[in-house]
């Protein structure tokens, strides 16, 4: 299992709030595509000019179910709910009730698309259950927080399937918050160890406000 380390290094000049999120998994549906949204991943308060954070994580990958009584829009924050471990490269699949004891079942083995994992859900609640279903990673603690959520719907099959690219940008979230990426991902950095033989990114704002990524 690879591990990874992102390094923030704030040279802005301010005491500035950042945070960690995910490229949104390409998520489709047995009844269409739903939207997608971003949550914020990991975040890390007033870094001090030439202060630094970091956040270490491995490839795993998690489905998530939560709840929540608001609209699913930026400022939502995802608090509560459930994860399953699932592997992707086995194309697992996890069924979802949405009856107490809400949750996930066992993960099997095949069912999902290639490179994916499988979200099934029963016929047992409706709309406005508030029920959403999504990825998380662990990351910033040993329960993973959700990076990209969607509406459920009963009675229907979701693929996912994770790109794994990463942002850092600056502001501040709440862990499991969703954000407006049309805004925050044109002024972020992206970081992606796909292909390379590297394990540790560190991002740093400079003074101008842009962005510098090294990999080492």
């Amino acid at each position: 299992m690879a591990t990874y380390t992102i390094q923030i290094l704030n040279n802005s000049g301010f005491s500035k709030s950042y945070v960690a999120f995910m490229k949104p998994p390409i998520v489709t549906g047995s009844g269409g595509n739903p939207q997608v949204y971003t949550n914020a991943w990991a975040t890390f308060p007033s870094i001090t000019n030439n202060g630094f954070d970091s956040v270490t994580y491995t490839d795993t990958t998690y489905a998530y179910w939560g709840a929540t009584p608001e609209e699913l829009s930026p400022g939502t924050v995802m608090s509560w709910g459930g994860t399953a471990l699932v592997d992707t490269a086995q194309q697992d699949s996890v069924d979802f009730s949405g009856q107490a004891p809400y949750g996930f079942g066992p993960v099997t083995h095949g069912g999902a698309m290639t490179g994916s994992y499988r979200i099934v859900a029963e016929q047992d609640f409706t709309a406005a259950s508030g029920f959403v279903f999504g990825m998380a990673k662990a990351g910033q603690t040993a329960v993973p927080a959700p990076v990209a959520t969607f509406l459920a719907q009963p009675n229907d099959t979701f693929n996912v399937t994770p790109v794994v690219q990463f942002y850092v940008a600056d502001g501040s979230y709440t862990a499991g918050e969703v954000i407006d990426v049309s805004v925050t991902s044109t002024q972020s950095a992206m970081i992606d160890f796909t292909g390379l033989p590297q394990t540790v990114a560190t991002v740093i704002q400079n003074a101008n406000g842009g962005w510098t990524v090294e990999y080492s």
